[in-house]
This record gives structure tokens, C-alpha cells and sequence, in this order.
């Protein structure tokens, strides 16, 4: 039987999470609340026809029939509210970043308390390819050990006048970490998942810009893993990107698009070797595999393994674990800005 899903909030970003619900068979919105009447009315109309409307997030929590909770408000507002819906006894989705380690602990904890669910929305951890690119990472006669993890994500929509003044992405009070935790998130996250896990060391990140209230809107990063490192740059001022690279003793894998595939429901990466030339005139490229992958929708691919959990009863406690080590990388990250980015080790 399927999920009985609520979503609390209208974001633009809700859009993209019933298209991604409409392909799966275990999952259906079957309700919408909004602090604004009519909006959710508006909402359904227009992405999840057949749902019920509420009036508010409580009348929705409420509501025994609805067993889990997809989270898509403002950073700010989002442990609250996260609280509320796991006391609730509603399995939860939620948009990210989490604001503070601290929070995400209080959400996680509440989740935890209620025997519910936890998962934050970082849809290209359910993507195939981590599973190929992973198996790479792990062939020593191929790959080598890894040594270096480079990404950078970034979007121009900061270069808009009107959507840098009136996007909460650029806002303090609703969006305090801008581009790096919007962007960023993806990154440090991608990181860790390369690492297995393992926090680093010590981080380094300058705001190489920010707004008038301190809101990074391009960022540069660093990290730290024993003789291991890694780099990424967030931006909301620089052309579109969202690529990586993993860079081993013996070879590199290099991805294009990998927070949101550049295709739909396929996915993409090279394994590559450069070599000396005749006379050190030229440094050619061997592509050692070169692989695209029928993958499936990733956004429908996690809302298929969150509602799988759901269904079966079981917790898996992974999920949030990988939500709070973020978090605390992304905190590391702040403060060695507030410190013009001095190395913060991580204890």
C-alpha cells in the first residue's frame, strides 16, 4: 500500500517533490497545509490534484491518516516545525541545511524519541551512480586510494537584481548560511560520502562574498582528512556547475552534473589516466571507462527508499547520522569564517 504523504509549506521547491511522488507506486500527497488561506488550495490544484487542503500545520499533524511529512519551509523555521510533526508520531523528509548541528540534534533526537523516520532531501545519495563511481573508488589496482575530492556548485541567479533583493536564499533571517548551505551542503556532503563517513580533521572557509548582512554568496572551502584533502566552491554569482572529481593515486573519476543529473532519468561519469607524451610535449588522456547509466528519477528514487522504511516500521538510523555529520561541517565552516578563514579542527 502506498505512503500517505502531507507536505507543510507551498515552496517553489514542493513542485518538484510532487512530480517526484507522481512516479513512484508506494507514495501519495494526500494532504497540504499552508499558513495562507487558499494557498494550498491553489497548490493542489496545481501539482497534486485529489489531496485535502489545511488550514494549518497543525490541522494537518493532526490528521492520523497522514504518515509522513515532507518539510520544505525556510532553514530558519524548519526545527520547530520538525519537532512538532515527530511528536506528532509523522515520519519526516526535510529541505536543508538544518541551520545549526544543534537543531538537526534536537529534530534527530525528537525523530528518534518517536520512533520515526529521519531523512534530510539530498536526492543524488539515491542515484545508481554512487553505487558505480563508489565501486571505483574502492578498485586499489584501478583507482588507487583516493586523495583528493574537488566539487563546485554554483548558480548565477545572484547576478538578478531582483531575485538577489527578494530570494529568501538571500535573506538572514530565513536563509543565515546563503550559498553555503543552499549549494554547499552538497558538496561537504559529497565529501564525506567519498571518505565513508569520516568527519575531516580540520575545515577552512572563506565568504569571498556576502551580503550587507553577512550572507555568503560565494564561498571557498577547504578540508582536512589526515594526509587526504578536499576543495569546493559555492556560488550564487558564478556560471551554472555542478561537477566533481575524485582524485585517486592511480586515476581520476569526474563527474559533470552531480548534484542534479544533467539528463532525466540517466546518469553519467568517466574514469580517466593522464600520461607523459613524447618528450613531456603533451599530457594525453586515456578514458579508462566511460559509463552512462539508466538510473531512474533520483528525486522518485529517494521518495520510493524513504517510503520502503516507512512502510516496513523500520528506522534506519544512517540517514540522520549522515544529516548531523553535515551540519557539523557545515558549523566548523561558519565559524572558520567568522575567523577569516582559520583552520577550525573538528573534535
Amino acid at each position: 500500500m502506498a505512503v500517505h504523504w502531507g507536505i507543510l509549506g507551498c515552496a517553489g521547491i514542493a513542485e518538484k517533490f510532487c512530480a517526484s511522488v507522481s512516479r513512484v507506486e508506494n507514495a501519495v500527497i494526500t494532504g497540504v497545509a499552508s499558513r495562507t488561506a487558499g494557498k494550498a488550495a491553489d497548490f493542489i490544484a496545481a501539482n497534486c490534484p485529489g489531496a485535502k487542503s489545511y488550514d494549518s500545520y497543525e490541522e494537518l499533524l493532526a490528521d492520523t491518516s497522514i504518515q509522513a511529512v515532507y518539510i520544505p519551509v525556510p532553514t530558519a523555521l524548519r526545527a520547530e516545525l520538525a519537532v512538532k510533526a515527530a511528536a506528532a508520531k509523522k515520519h519526516l523528509l526535510v529541505e536543508k541545511p538544518i541551520a545549526t548541528a544543534t537543531e538537526a540534534k534536537m529534530m534527530i533526537d525528537a525523530c528518534r524519541e518517536a520512533g520515526v523516520q529521519f531523512m534530510d532531501n539530498t536526492m543524488f545519495l539515491h542515484n545508481p551512480r554512487q553505487d558505480a563511481i563508489k565501486a571505483v573508488l574502492n578498485d586499489k589496482d584501478l583507482f588507487g586510494q583516493i586523495k583528493h575530492v574537488n566539487s563546485t556548485f554554483s548558480i548565477d541567479m545572484g547576478l538578478d537584481e531582483s531575485w538577489a533583493s527578494g530570494n529568501i536564499r538571500m535573506k538572514k533571517s530565513l536563509e543565515p548560511l546563503g550559498c553555503l548551505g543552499d549549494l554547499g551542503w552538497y558538496n561537504a556532503r559529497l565529501t564525506l560520502w567519498a571518505f565513508d563517513y569520516a568527519l575531516p580533521s580540520a575545515v577552512s572557509c572563506t565568504y569571498v562574498e556576502h551580503t550587507d548582512e553577512g550572507v555568503p554568496t560565494h564561498i571557498m572551502a577547504q578540508m582536512r582528512f589526515g594526509t587526504r584533502t578536499a576543495s569546493f566552491m559555492a556560488s550564487f554569482r558564478a556560471a551554472f556547475r555542478n561537477s566533481a572529481e575524485f582524485v585517486g593515486e592511480k586515476a581520476l573519476v569526474s563527474i559533470e552534473d552531480f548534484v542534479v543529473s544533467s539528463k532525466l532519468d540517466t546518469a553519467s561519469y568517466k574514469v580517466t589516466k593522464t600520461t607523459f607524451g613524447a618528450k613531456a610535449e603533451t599530457f594525453p588522456v586515456a578514458i579508462l571507462k566511460d559509463e552512462e547509466l539508466k538510473t531512474g528519477v533520483q528525486h522518485s528514487n529517494l521518495v520510493a527508499t524513504f517510503s520502503n522504511l516507512v512502510a516496513s516500521g523500520k528506522v534506519d538510523e544512517a540517514w540522520p547520522q549522515q544529516t548531523y555529520q553535515t551540519q557539523l561541517v557545515l558549523d566548523a565552516m561558519v565559524k572558520s569564517a567568522e575567523q577569516g578563514g582559520a583552520w577550525v579542527a573538528l573534535s
